[in-house]
């Protein structure tokens, strides 16, 4: 029993929202056309393997580069505690590799050759985040490629299975949680910037410094806010857009970044903010204003 719930501990299933929102939102779209329920269920469920493939070779790449140490401000992982053995990770990697195979291929008999192709970036995508000789999680690009990964690949690969070719502003609502995404890995950095950068991992946070890269999580929240309006008055629902933004400022944890809630004050208060070792209950937060977000943005687009 204790074995079966280190397994489910290094799925990490709470970041499973993450990727859960944008699908929700590409559904949302789909609907358009049809309600296709065998293909809803097929890109959730490949979402899902997806993301537990990435937290596997996250956390197996982390502990082997020496980055998950005692000192780690977040939550220890499987490895790092000692619950599963590199042995263990291994064998659930290959076993969710497979499932993800047979639901690619799965994919592939319901399209063609073009699923296949997504498929593979983005499982490249996953393993050179912290893997390789020259991982890109490493070097500051972590919140780049989640935008990317995220936003359009995730949500115009998805409409591609359902037979849907994108337009533009499918594009723009593909950034958005693309955008509130990148402010997931943005806080995780943040918390984990000290350990990072002993250990050699250089994001963006450790890059730019603490100060900065809040204040990248607020610009980061008014490019959000800029998509909205733009995508919501391509679809003529202009008016939806004033309680989406209001939604967002309040969601996203500002207060904990030392902003004022709304962010009408533009300056930011570390000794009023949380410290990075508080950062924990913020990353939570984060997580759930995404996920919420795309499900009002859902919502918006369905009605």
């Amino acid at each position: 029993m204790n074995k079966i719930i280190s397994f489910l501990d290094a799925f990490r299933l709470k970041t499973l929202p993450a990727v859960l929102g944008p699908l929700i939102i590409a559904i949302s779209l789909s609907l358009e056309k049809s309600f296709d329920l065998p293909k809803i269920i097929l890109i959730i469920l490949l979402g899902i393997f997806l993301q537990i493939l990435v937290n596997l070779l996250n956390d197996i790449q982390d502990f082997d580069r020496g980055i998950d140490t005692q000192n780690r401000a977040g939550p220890k992982r499987v490895m790092q505690s000692g619950k599963l053995s590199i042995n263990e990770m291994y064998t659930l990697i290959f076993l969710i590799l497979i499932i993800c195979l047979v639901l690619g291929i799965i994919a592939f008999l319901i399209t063609n050759y073009i699923t296949i192709i997504l498929g593979a970036l983005l499982f490249l995508l996953a393993y050179t985040y912290t893997g390789g000789p020259k991982p890109y999680g490493y070097n500051g690009l972590g919140e780049l490629s989640v935008i990317v990964v995220f936003g359009p690949l995730t949500i115009l690969g998805s409409l591609y299975v359902f037979g849907i070719n994108p337009n533009l502003n499918m594009l723009i609502i593909s950034l958005i949680p693309g955008l509130t995404a990148s402010l997931i890995i943005l806080i995780n950095n943040i918390r984990d910037m000290e350990n990072d950068k002993i250990g050699g991992k250089i994001t963006l946070s450790v890059r730019i410094g603490e100060k900065s890269s809040r204040y990248l999580f607020l610009g980061i929240i008014y490019i959000t806010i800029i998509l909205v309006i733009l995508s919501l008055f391509q679809n003529d629902k202009f008016i939806l857009s004033i309680p989406f933004i209001i939604s967002i400022l309040f969601l996203f944890p500002l207060k904990d970044l030392g902003f004022k809630l709304f962010a009408y004050d533009l300056s930011v208060n570390l000794k009023n903010s949380k410290k990075l070792t508080e950062l924990n209950s913020t990353l939570i937060k984060t997580v759930r204003a995404h996920f919420l977000i795309c499900i009002i943005l859902s919502i918006i687009l369905v009605i």
